[in-house]
């Protein structure tokens, strides 16, 4: 691409069995490239698939038929094995011509303006390397976007947090006062507008991690690498959550997913946390894992701790 065709903003969806949902989070994008110009270009949508089973990728041939002319069509990049979220994304930013990268959930979506908020944060400050929306749910309600360093404080922390997550304080006042205290912190890849440059300096998503705590990686790298993240204020997006990772009603975690959980929680500790943090979530986790009342399922779940 030149020119006029390069795109301002790349919005990199990937996908994984989220049925009527992804339409709806495509449809939205279709209606922000239409209405909405950004600065030296528009917006480009990139979906990658992760090897769905549901016909939900249905959902690019409907939107080319209602509008088969449209000056945004959704390039599909069709995997043929679920490679997991974070290499979903890599993949998707190799073959994204933007100079800033809309990391979406399938179950999220941004309106126009918010996304120009976004872009106009990362034109003014050249160092500011993640501009994020507030997150809420679909009827408004505040979602958390935004949590402490994971290590035993930060998560300790954040388990607090969640008993009062409806509460406006405890996501604007708690963390200003937090930061200070315990580090800078990372903002979830629900939707987040990513600068190009910063993404690919550390490399982008740590593949190592198939599912979970890879943003939260990549906040810290970012971090490490001198890039600031903020969220932008009057930015907002709206997030379902939980629809491709198996949530069982709003806190729980299906068995499966359960597993991926622990075992990025166990890869995260390892590369970033000291010993005694290390040795203490195993510890923990054993205990946890040994009351669970399945054997199957407790037999995988103590393995996970054996291989870490």
């Amino acid at each position: 691409m030149s020119g006029a065709d390069v795109p301002a903003i790349s919005a990199i969806v990937v996908n994984h069995n989220a049925g009527p949902h992804l339409h709806e989070c495509l449809e939205r994008l279709r209606v922000v490239a239409g209405e909405e110009r950004f600065r030296d270009g528009g917006l480009e949508i990139v979906l990658v698939d992760n090897a769905s089973t549901d016909g939900s990728t249905e959902a690019v041939r409907q939107l080319q038929e209602q509008v088969p002319e449209s000056p945004s069509p959704v390039r599909l990049i069709a995997l043929e094995r679920n490679v997991g979220f974070g290499a979903g994304c890599n993949r998707g930013a190799r073959h994204a011509a933007g100079r800033y990268l809309l990391l979406l959930n399938p179950d999220a979506w941004i309106d126009g303006p918010s996304l120009r908020l976004l872009e106009e944060a990362l034109d003014a400050d050249s160092r500011l390397g993640v501009a994020a929306p507030a997150l809420h749910y679909r009827d408004g309600s505040p979602q958390f976007g935004w949590a402490p360093p994971v290590g035993v404080l930060g998560e300790a922390v954040q388990r607090f947090r969640n008993r009062f997550e409806g509460a406006t304080w405890n996501h604007r006042l708690l963390p200003r006062f937090l930061k200070p205290l315990v580090g800078s912190g990372w903002f979830s890849a629900a939707c987040l507008l990513v600068r190009r440059s910063a993404f690919e300096t550390i490399g982008g998503f740590d593949e190592s991690f198939f599912l979970y705590f890879e943003d939260a990686d990549l906040g810290l790298r970012l971090d490490q690498e001198d890039w600031r993240q903020r969220q932008v204020q009057g930015a907002r997006a709206w997030h379902l959550r939980g629809v491709t990772t198996g949530r069982l009603g709003n806190r729980l975690l299906s068995p499966e997913v359960e597993r991926f959980y622990r075992g990025s929680q166990l890869r995260y500790y390892d590369l970033h946390r000291p010993r005694w943090e290390r040795s203490y979530l195993r510890r923990r986790l054993h205990r946890k894992f040994s009351r669970v009342a399945d054997e199957e399922q407790r037999t995988e779940l103590l393995r996970l701790l054996e291989g870490a």
